[in-house]
């Protein structure tokens, strides 16, 4: 049933609610051995149905599931050989640290002195040696999750599955964590799927990112290919940031916008009304110049700070150019930023950075 390469497979695998709502459509999916998959999309859009099903939590009603070959689409959970973390850890209050990672090998029944060794085994990986004595309630969110982590994994589970395990933890614990994670995953060479909506956490986590939208597989490829080369508008716009217009499509990779026409990746289309979305920091800014002195192998604009925004790391602009306005990030120097608000400034940025959706072929 799966390639020499797919160790989890999921095949036209749905969930009906009701008659008429599907939070996942005819889901297809290849997931090779060791591999991280981020599931990423917005509320509502069936990442967290989809874990469920695989963790067999919620029964699916179309389409198969298989693990290395095994169809476990009707197997009970504790059947399916899986480890799960939980958003809020799950953690019972009244059992110790090593009762409640200890907990899915009693329900296996393993030896007490092979589960004492392996619990032992489990902290250590997550780095809390010697907190099995300690209850949930004494530990910070960072070491409960930890606890949570050793706990899924002690049972040694083919699949890992992570439901949005960071979203309670603040900034900085969330980095430290997210690290620890794939090293962990990594190092056990573990199959695994992590449900996020935090695209900086899929990015800079996973070995490929799978973007739902409605119920449906939006685009599924590598982090790299999921932000430069986003295959719709919506994929586009929900992983990173994106200055959207509409523009019309002259030719293959050209449009018009406003009263200026772009060299652009229209994606094949000739004709037609469509979108353009440019990363804000694909876009240089460039006091005004004489037309001469602009590159022939990039696209410009000319245009006026309207508005400046400091974020730390970086200074966002607004440049107003002909009643529309283009958001340009350019990073922080310590000597602060270098433009003020009504300079006239020149917009510039690669043809294969002005990305246009929509129009026809």
């Amino acid at each position: 049933m799966t390639t020499d390469n797919t160790f989890l497979q999921l095949k036209a695998v749905s969930k009906l609610y009701g008659v008429n709502y599907k939070a996942v459509d005819d889901l297809h999916l290849d997931l090779p051995k060791g591999k991280l998959l981020g599931l990423l999309g917005p509320s509502g859009c069936g990442k967290t149905t989809t874990l469920r099903m695989i963790a067999g939590l919620l029964p699916i009603t179309d389409g198969n599931i298989y693990i290395n070959g095994e169809d476990i689409s009707r197997k009970p959970p504790h059947q399916r050989d899986i480890g799960l973390v939980f958003q809020n850890y799950a953690l019972f209050p009244h059992m110790t640290v090593a009762e409640n990672v200890a907990f899915g090998l009693d329900m296996r029944r393993v030896p007490k002195h092979e589960a004492q060794a392996r619990v032992e085994e489990a902290l250590e990986m997550v780095r809390l040696p010697g907190y099995g004595p300690r209850k949930p309630k004494d530990m910070s969110g960072g070491q409960q999750q930890r606890v949570a982590l050793a706990r899924a994994l002690v049972i040694r589970p083919r699949i890992l599955l992570l439901d949005e395990p960071l979203s309670n933890l603040d900034a900085k614990l969330r980095d430290d964590m997210r690290i620890e994670i794939r090293e962990i995953q990594q190092r056990m060479n573990i199959t695994t799927v992590f449900v996020t909506h935090d695209q900086v956490e899929a990015l800079t986590m996973c070995d490929v990112v799978g973007v739902m939208h409605n119920g449906k597989l939006a685009q599924l490829g590598t982090p790299e290919e999921i932000y430069e080369r986003p295959s719709s508008l919506f994929v586009a716009e929900f992983v990173g940031r994106a200055n959207v217009h509409i523009c019309q499509i002259i030719a293959e990779n050209t449009c018009r916008l406003g009263d200026n026409v772009y060299r652009c990746n229209t994606h094949g289309a000739a004709s037609g009304e469509g979108q353009i979305a440019i990363r804000p920091h694909r876009i240089s800014l460039t006091p005004n110049r004489d037309q001469s002195l602009i590159s022939v192998t990039t696209n410009s604009a000319r245009g006026k700070v309207a508005r400046i925004t400091y974020i730390g790391d970086i200074v966002q602009y607004e440049i107003e150019i002909n009643g529309g306005y283009l958001k340009v990030e350019v990073p922080t120097t310590s000597g602060g930023h270098g433009f003020q608000l009504g300079d006239k400034l020149l917009c510039e940025w690669k043809p294969e950075d002005m990305l246009v959706f929509g129009g026809k072929q």
